[in-house]
Protein backbone atom coordinates (compact mmCIF):
# COMPACT_ATOMS: atom_id res chain seq x y z
CA UNK A 1 0.00 0.00 0.00
CA UNK A 2 1.78 3.24 -1.15
CA UNK A 3 0.42 6.49 0.71
CA UNK A 4 1.27 10.19 0.12
CA UNK A 5 0.38 12.28 3.25
CA UNK A 6 -0.10 16.18 2.98
CA UNK A 7 -0.60 17.83 6.15
CA UNK A 8 -0.61 21.73 5.88
CA UNK A 9 -0.26 23.22 9.41
CA UNK A 10 0.22 27.25 9.73
CA UNK A 11 4.20 27.76 9.94
CA UNK A 12 4.79 24.58 7.26
CA UNK A 13 3.26 22.34 4.26
CA UNK A 14 4.82 18.70 5.39
CA UNK A 15 4.27 15.92 2.63
CA UNK A 16 5.28 12.18 3.97
CA UNK A 17 5.33 8.72 1.73
CA UNK A 18 5.04 5.63 3.25
CA UNK A 19 4.66 2.00 1.43
CA UNK A 20 2.79 -0.53 3.52
CA UNK A 21 2.97 1.75 6.75
CA UNK A 22 6.83 2.63 6.67
CA UNK A 23 8.44 5.97 6.41
CA UNK A 24 9.70 6.06 3.33
CA UNK A 25 10.23 10.25 2.27
CA UNK A 26 9.71 13.04 4.11
CA UNK A 27 9.23 16.85 2.94
CA UNK A 28 8.54 19.29 5.12
CA UNK A 29 8.49 23.38 3.34
CA UNK A 30 8.41 26.21 5.81
CA UNK A 31 5.68 28.39 4.72
CA UNK A 32 7.25 31.99 3.60
CA UNK A 33 10.63 29.93 2.87
CA UNK A 34 9.97 27.00 0.58
CA UNK A 35 11.91 25.36 -1.39
CA UNK A 36 13.21 27.30 -4.16
CA UNK A 37 14.47 24.44 -6.81
CA UNK A 38 12.71 25.01 -10.27
CA UNK A 39 11.83 28.69 -9.81
CA UNK A 40 12.17 30.73 -12.74
CA UNK A 41 13.32 34.33 -12.40
CA UNK A 42 13.98 37.37 -13.96
CA UNK A 43 16.76 38.87 -11.57
CA UNK A 44 19.03 41.46 -12.02
CA UNK A 45 23.05 41.01 -11.96
CA UNK A 46 24.94 42.66 -8.64
CA UNK A 47 28.21 41.99 -9.10
CA UNK A 48 30.27 39.82 -11.42
CA UNK A 49 33.17 38.17 -10.00
CA UNK A 50 36.32 37.31 -11.44
CA UNK A 51 36.17 33.20 -12.92
CA UNK A 52 32.79 34.03 -14.68
CA UNK A 53 30.42 34.01 -11.23
CA UNK A 54 27.70 36.59 -10.19
CA UNK A 55 25.61 36.86 -7.81
CA UNK A 56 21.94 37.80 -8.83
CA UNK A 57 19.14 39.75 -7.08
CA UNK A 58 16.50 37.58 -7.49
CA UNK A 59 14.16 39.13 -4.34
CA UNK A 60 15.22 36.63 -2.03
CA UNK A 61 16.61 37.86 1.73
CA UNK A 62 20.14 36.26 -0.47
CA UNK A 63 20.86 36.55 -3.58
CA UNK A 64 21.20 33.42 -5.78
CA UNK A 65 24.90 32.52 -7.22
CA UNK A 66 25.59 31.32 -10.77
CA UNK A 67 28.26 30.50 -13.51
CA UNK A 68 28.41 32.92 -16.15
CA UNK A 69 29.33 31.45 -20.09
CA UNK A 70 33.78 32.62 -20.85
CA UNK A 71 32.16 35.10 -23.27
CA UNK A 72 29.12 36.71 -21.71
CA UNK A 73 29.31 40.21 -22.11
CA UNK A 74 26.97 40.73 -19.06
CA UNK A 75 27.72 43.81 -16.95
CA UNK A 76 26.23 44.54 -13.23
CA UNK A 77 22.54 46.16 -12.84
CA UNK A 78 22.00 43.88 -15.97
CA UNK A 79 18.73 41.99 -16.52
CA UNK A 80 18.99 37.75 -16.77
CA UNK A 81 16.71 35.25 -16.64
CA UNK A 82 18.05 32.27 -14.62
CA UNK A 83 16.57 29.10 -12.51
CA UNK A 84 17.06 27.44 -9.28
CA UNK A 85 19.09 24.81 -9.04
CA UNK A 86 19.59 24.39 -5.31
CA UNK A 87 18.48 26.01 -2.53
CA UNK A 88 20.30 28.37 0.07
CA UNK A 89 21.80 26.90 3.03
CA UNK A 90 23.57 28.51 5.72
CA UNK A 91 26.32 30.29 4.56
CA UNK A 92 25.36 30.20 0.46
CA UNK A 93 22.52 31.53 -1.45
CA UNK A 94 20.88 29.73 -3.69
CA UNK A 95 22.48 28.35 -6.78
CA UNK A 96 21.15 28.64 -10.46
CA UNK A 97 21.98 29.03 -14.02
CA UNK A 98 20.67 30.09 -17.45
CA UNK A 99 20.19 26.95 -18.90
CA UNK A 100 16.25 26.43 -18.45
CA UNK A 101 14.66 22.89 -17.28
CA UNK A 102 11.41 22.30 -17.04
CA UNK A 103 10.94 18.57 -15.44
CA UNK A 104 7.30 16.33 -16.46
CA UNK A 105 6.33 12.72 -15.37
CA UNK A 106 8.12 11.33 -18.47
CA UNK A 107 9.98 14.03 -19.79
CA UNK A 108 12.76 17.04 -18.78
CA UNK A 109 12.57 19.76 -21.61
CA UNK A 110 16.10 21.66 -21.66
CA UNK A 111 17.35 24.45 -23.58
CA UNK A 112 20.20 22.74 -25.86
CA UNK A 113 21.73 23.71 -29.46
CA UNK A 114 22.78 19.91 -29.85
CA UNK A 115 19.18 18.56 -29.93
CA UNK A 116 20.28 16.19 -27.41
CA UNK A 117 18.18 13.71 -26.40
CA UNK A 118 19.33 11.86 -22.83
CA UNK A 119 17.66 8.61 -21.10
CA UNK A 120 17.63 7.52 -17.75
CA UNK A 121 20.40 5.14 -17.17
CA UNK A 122 17.93 3.09 -15.10
CA UNK A 123 16.53 1.93 -18.66
CA UNK A 124 18.74 -0.77 -19.29
CA UNK A 125 17.43 -2.02 -22.41
CA UNK A 126 18.72 -0.90 -26.00
CA UNK A 127 15.03 -1.38 -27.64
CA UNK A 128 13.21 0.76 -25.34
CA UNK A 129 16.18 3.22 -25.09
CA UNK A 130 15.64 3.63 -29.09
CA UNK A 131 11.54 3.83 -28.68
CA UNK A 132 11.29 6.37 -26.27
CA UNK A 133 14.17 8.82 -28.17
CA UNK A 134 12.40 8.09 -31.34
CA UNK A 135 8.82 9.36 -29.79
CA UNK A 136 10.42 12.76 -28.31
CA UNK A 137 13.15 13.98 -31.33
CA UNK A 138 10.00 14.49 -33.88
CA UNK A 139 8.62 17.43 -31.67
CA UNK A 140 11.58 19.09 -30.05
CA UNK A 141 12.19 22.09 -32.00
CA UNK A 142 14.91 24.18 -32.75
CA UNK A 143 17.07 24.97 -29.53
CA UNK A 144 15.71 22.09 -27.20
CA UNK A 145 16.68 18.72 -25.72
CA UNK A 146 15.17 16.53 -23.73
CA UNK A 147 16.32 13.94 -21.08
CA UNK A 148 13.56 10.74 -20.78
CA UNK A 149 13.06 9.61 -17.30
CA UNK A 150 12.31 6.21 -15.65
CA UNK A 151 8.80 6.53 -15.31
CA UNK A 152 8.83 6.53 -19.19
CA UNK A 153 9.69 3.17 -19.55
CA UNK A 154 6.76 1.55 -20.97
CA UNK A 155 4.31 4.41 -21.52
CA UNK A 156 2.46 5.28 -24.60
CA UNK A 157 4.77 7.45 -26.89
CA UNK A 158 1.72 9.50 -27.16
CA UNK A 159 1.94 10.32 -23.60
CA UNK A 160 5.63 11.44 -24.19
CA UNK A 161 5.06 13.84 -27.26
CA UNK A 162 2.07 15.30 -25.62
CA UNK A 163 4.14 16.04 -22.08
CA UNK A 164 7.02 17.21 -24.67
CA UNK A 165 5.38 19.84 -26.58
CA UNK A 166 3.28 21.27 -23.37
CA UNK A 167 6.81 21.87 -21.90
CA UNK A 168 8.17 23.21 -24.98
CA UNK A 169 4.71 25.66 -25.25
CA UNK A 170 5.68 26.28 -21.32
CA UNK A 171 9.44 27.46 -22.26
CA UNK A 172 8.16 29.41 -24.76
CA UNK A 173 5.89 31.55 -22.78
CA UNK A 174 7.83 31.72 -19.69
CA UNK A 175 11.02 33.45 -22.06
CA UNK A 176 8.36 35.66 -24.05
CA UNK A 177 7.16 36.79 -20.34
CA UNK A 178 10.56 37.48 -19.69
CA UNK A 179 10.99 40.20 -22.43
CA UNK A 180 9.09 42.52 -20.88
CA UNK A 181 9.15 41.77 -16.84
CA UNK A 182 11.05 44.16 -14.07
CA UNK A 183 13.65 42.57 -11.83
CA UNK A 184 13.39 40.46 -9.80
CA UNK A 185 10.16 38.92 -10.34
CA UNK A 186 9.54 34.89 -10.32
CA UNK A 187 7.92 34.31 -13.51
CA UNK A 188 7.74 30.49 -12.85
CA UNK A 189 6.50 29.62 -9.13
CA UNK A 190 6.43 25.88 -9.41
CA UNK A 191 3.67 25.95 -7.00
CA UNK A 192 0.42 23.97 -6.74
CA UNK A 193 -1.75 23.50 -3.75
CA UNK A 194 1.18 25.26 -2.12
CA UNK A 195 3.15 22.54 -2.52
CA UNK A 196 6.20 21.93 -5.09
CA UNK A 197 4.90 20.79 -8.97
CA UNK A 198 7.98 18.66 -9.31
CA UNK A 199 7.01 16.48 -5.85
CA UNK A 200 3.87 15.94 -6.69
CA UNK A 201 5.49 14.77 -10.34
CA UNK A 202 8.03 12.19 -8.18
CA UNK A 203 5.36 10.98 -6.11
CA UNK A 204 2.53 10.53 -8.72
CA UNK A 205 5.05 8.83 -10.46
CA UNK A 206 4.84 5.87 -8.20
CA UNK A 207 1.41 4.15 -8.88
CA UNK A 208 -0.15 5.64 -5.02
CA UNK A 209 -2.73 3.89 -4.07
CA UNK A 210 -4.05 6.50 -1.54
CA UNK A 211 -3.49 10.30 -0.95
CA UNK A 212 -4.59 11.91 2.62
CA UNK A 213 -5.14 15.53 2.65
CA UNK A 214 -5.41 17.65 6.19
CA UNK A 215 -5.49 21.08 6.65
CA UNK A 216 -5.84 21.78 2.90
CA UNK A 217 -8.58 22.22 -0.03
CA UNK A 218 -9.02 18.76 -1.23
CA UNK A 219 -9.60 20.05 -5.09
CA UNK A 220 -6.75 21.70 -5.74
CA UNK A 221 -5.03 18.30 -5.10
CA UNK A 222 -7.48 16.87 -6.98
CA UNK A 223 -6.68 19.33 -9.67
CA UNK A 224 -3.32 18.71 -9.79
CA UNK A 225 -3.58 14.25 -9.92
CA UNK A 226 -5.85 15.31 -13.08
CA UNK A 227 -3.02 18.01 -14.50
CA UNK A 228 -0.88 15.26 -14.90
CA UNK A 229 -3.16 12.28 -16.05
CA UNK A 230 -2.76 9.74 -12.61
CA UNK A 231 -5.30 7.47 -12.21
CA UNK A 232 -5.30 6.58 -8.51
CA UNK A 233 -6.35 2.91 -7.48
CA UNK A 234 -8.70 4.76 -5.44
CA UNK A 235 -10.18 7.85 -4.53
CA UNK A 236 -8.66 10.83 -2.60
CA UNK A 237 -9.32 10.52 1.04
CA UNK A 238 -9.58 13.87 3.02
CA UNK A 239 -9.28 14.26 6.57
CA UNK A 240 -9.58 16.64 8.91
CA UNK A 241 -8.14 17.77 12.20
CA UNK A 242 -10.98 15.98 14.47
CA UNK A 243 -10.08 17.30 18.27
CA UNK A 244 -7.13 18.03 17.54
CA UNK A 245 -5.92 15.05 15.93
CA UNK A 246 -2.67 15.31 13.68
CA UNK A 247 -2.94 13.03 10.77
CA UNK A 248 0.92 12.59 11.31
CA UNK A 249 0.18 10.86 14.67
CA UNK A 250 -2.76 8.51 13.20
CA UNK A 251 -0.64 6.82 10.77
CA UNK A 252 2.27 6.84 12.86
CA UNK A 253 4.26 9.39 10.72
CA UNK A 254 5.55 11.54 13.51
CA UNK A 255 7.05 8.92 15.46
CA UNK A 256 9.17 7.29 12.49
CA UNK A 257 10.30 11.01 11.65
CA UNK A 258 11.65 11.05 15.13
CA UNK A 259 13.49 7.66 14.92
CA UNK A 260 15.27 8.52 11.78
CA UNK A 261 16.86 11.71 13.07
CA UNK A 262 18.66 8.88 15.49
CA UNK A 263 22.35 8.56 15.37
CA UNK A 264 22.08 4.89 15.26
CA UNK A 265 20.23 2.32 13.48
CA UNK A 266 20.01 -1.39 14.53
CA UNK A 267 19.67 -3.59 11.44
CA UNK A 268 17.60 -7.13 11.21
CA UNK A 269 20.84 -9.11 12.12
CA UNK A 270 21.85 -7.16 15.27
CA UNK A 271 24.08 -5.41 13.88
CA UNK A 272 24.44 -0.89 13.65
CA UNK A 273 25.07 1.62 11.49
CA UNK A 274 26.07 5.01 12.60
CA UNK A 275 25.75 8.67 11.18
CA UNK A 276 27.80 11.29 11.76
CA UNK A 277 26.86 14.51 9.49
CA UNK A 278 29.58 17.12 9.13
CA UNK A 279 30.10 20.61 7.07
CA UNK A 280 31.85 18.55 5.23
CA UNK A 281 30.85 15.39 4.52
CA UNK A 282 28.60 12.37 6.08
CA UNK A 283 30.66 9.76 7.63
CA UNK A 284 28.32 6.28 8.12
CA UNK A 285 30.17 3.39 9.90
CA UNK A 286 29.37 0.14 10.12
CA UNK A 287 29.41 -2.36 12.81
CA UNK A 288 28.61 -6.08 13.80
CA UNK A 289 27.27 -4.91 17.23
CA UNK A 290 25.62 -8.36 19.15
CA UNK A 291 25.94 -10.47 15.83
CA UNK A 292 28.43 -12.70 15.95
CA UNK A 293 27.38 -15.36 13.43
CA UNK A 294 28.53 -18.11 15.34
CA UNK A 295 31.12 -20.45 13.43
CA UNK A 296 31.19 -18.74 9.80
CA UNK A 297 32.19 -15.14 11.01
CA UNK A 298 32.64 -14.10 7.20
CA UNK A 299 28.93 -14.74 6.58
CA UNK A 300 28.23 -12.70 9.30
CA UNK A 301 30.24 -9.89 8.14
CA UNK A 302 28.82 -9.88 4.30
CA UNK A 303 25.87 -10.41 5.95
CA UNK A 304 25.40 -7.28 8.06
CA UNK A 305 27.67 -5.48 5.42
CA UNK A 306 24.78 -5.88 2.42
CA UNK A 307 22.06 -4.99 5.66
CA UNK A 308 23.91 -2.15 5.65
CA UNK A 309 23.81 -1.37 2.34
CA UNK A 310 19.84 -1.72 2.19
CA UNK A 311 19.69 0.46 5.25
CA UNK A 312 21.99 3.22 4.21
CA UNK A 313 20.45 3.65 0.97
CA UNK A 314 16.55 4.24 2.97
CA UNK A 315 17.94 6.48 5.05
CA UNK A 316 19.74 8.41 2.92
CA UNK A 317 16.27 8.96 0.94
CA UNK A 318 14.85 9.96 4.45
CA UNK A 319 17.39 11.99 6.06
CA UNK A 320 17.90 13.39 2.36
CA UNK A 321 21.62 13.67 3.84
CA UNK A 322 23.76 15.18 0.26
CA UNK A 323 27.20 15.69 -0.59
CA UNK A 324 29.77 13.46 -0.50
CA UNK A 325 29.06 10.18 1.95
CA UNK A 326 31.64 7.82 3.22
CA UNK A 327 30.85 4.46 4.51
CA UNK A 328 33.35 2.27 6.50
CA UNK A 329 31.85 -1.12 6.13
CA UNK A 330 33.15 -3.68 7.99
CA UNK A 331 35.86 -4.89 6.56
CA UNK A 332 36.21 -7.97 4.20
CA UNK A 333 38.81 -9.71 2.53
CA UNK A 334 37.67 -12.11 0.11
CA UNK A 335 37.11 -10.36 -3.45
CA UNK A 336 33.78 -12.01 -4.15
CA UNK A 337 32.35 -10.57 -0.83
CA UNK A 338 33.43 -7.35 -1.60
CA UNK A 339 32.08 -7.78 -5.47
CA UNK A 340 28.75 -8.92 -3.38
CA UNK A 341 28.64 -6.01 -1.40
CA UNK A 342 28.94 -3.50 -3.98
CA UNK A 343 26.53 -4.82 -6.38
CA UNK A 344 23.90 -5.07 -3.32
CA UNK A 345 24.86 -1.34 -2.89
CA UNK A 346 24.22 -0.49 -6.37
CA UNK A 347 20.94 -1.95 -6.71
CA UNK A 348 19.56 -0.14 -3.42
CA UNK A 349 21.31 3.31 -4.97
CA UNK A 350 18.97 3.10 -7.47
CA UNK A 351 16.21 3.56 -6.06
CA UNK A 352 16.74 6.55 -5.02
CA UNK A 353 14.94 9.04 -6.88
CA UNK A 354 17.76 11.68 -6.50
CA UNK A 355 20.66 11.27 -8.37
CA UNK A 356 22.83 8.91 -6.01
CA UNK A 357 26.60 7.85 -7.62
CA UNK A 358 28.98 5.40 -6.48
CA UNK A 359 32.41 6.07 -6.40
CA UNK A 360 34.61 3.36 -5.29
CA UNK A 361 36.15 1.35 -2.65
CA UNK A 362 38.98 3.10 -1.23
CA UNK A 363 42.78 0.83 -0.09
CA UNK A 364 41.45 1.34 3.25
CA UNK A 365 37.57 -0.36 2.20
CA UNK A 366 36.01 3.16 2.71
CA UNK A 367 33.16 3.73 0.19
CA UNK A 368 32.58 6.78 -1.21
CA UNK A 369 29.36 8.17 -2.88
CA UNK A 370 27.80 11.46 -3.80
CA UNK A 371 23.94 12.32 -3.65
CA UNK A 372 23.30 15.25 -4.88
CA UNK A 373 21.98 18.30 -2.48
CA UNK A 374 18.37 19.87 -3.61
CA UNK A 375 16.88 20.46 -0.07
CA UNK A 376 18.37 20.94 3.59
CA UNK A 377 18.28 17.43 5.31
CA UNK A 378 16.00 16.40 7.58
CA UNK A 379 17.74 17.04 10.62
CA UNK A 380 18.20 20.78 9.96
CA UNK A 381 14.22 21.01 9.52
CA UNK A 382 13.69 19.24 12.92
CA UNK A 383 16.43 20.17 15.16
CA UNK A 384 18.69 23.23 15.80
CA UNK A 385 21.94 23.49 17.63
CA UNK A 386 22.26 23.36 21.65
CA UNK A 387 22.56 26.82 22.89
CA UNK A 388 25.24 24.99 25.31
CA UNK A 389 27.69 23.57 23.10
CA UNK A 390 27.05 25.16 19.90
CA UNK A 391 26.35 21.84 18.26
CA UNK A 392 29.27 20.33 19.29
CA UNK A 393 27.87 17.44 21.15
CA UNK A 394 30.43 18.12 23.91
CA UNK A 395 30.60 20.16 27.12
CA UNK A 396 33.78 21.34 28.55
CA UNK A 397 34.70 19.87 31.65
CA UNK A 398 34.12 21.64 34.83
CA UNK A 399 37.59 22.81 36.93
CA UNK A 400 39.08 22.39 33.86
CA UNK A 401 40.87 25.63 32.92
CA UNK A 402 40.20 27.08 29.42
CA UNK A 403 43.30 27.64 26.86
CA UNK A 404 44.74 31.16 27.18
CA UNK A 405 45.52 33.08 23.50
CA UNK A 406 47.17 36.33 23.58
Amino acid sequence: MKRLFIDRQPDCVRVAYTVDGKLREIYIDPIGNESLVGHIYVGRIQNILPGHFAFVDIGTQKNAFINLPRNHGFKNGQPILIQIYKDADRMKGPYGGQQLKLKGRNVIVRESARHEIGVSHKISDPQERSRLRGAVHPVLEKGFGAIIRTHACGQPEGDLTEEAVRLIALHRDITERAKYAMPPVLLHPKKIAALPEDLFIEMLADDLDEVWVSGMDTEDVKTTCAQFKHKLKKDILFTTDNGGTDLFDVHNINRQMTRALEKTVILPCGGHITFEQTEACVVIDVNTGAFSGGSNFRAAVLQTNAEAAAAISEHLTLRNLSGIIIVDFIDMKDKADKTILMDTLAAEIKKDRIKTEIVGMTELGLVQLTRRRTRPPLSRMLETDCPHCGGMGRLPRENVPKPQYN
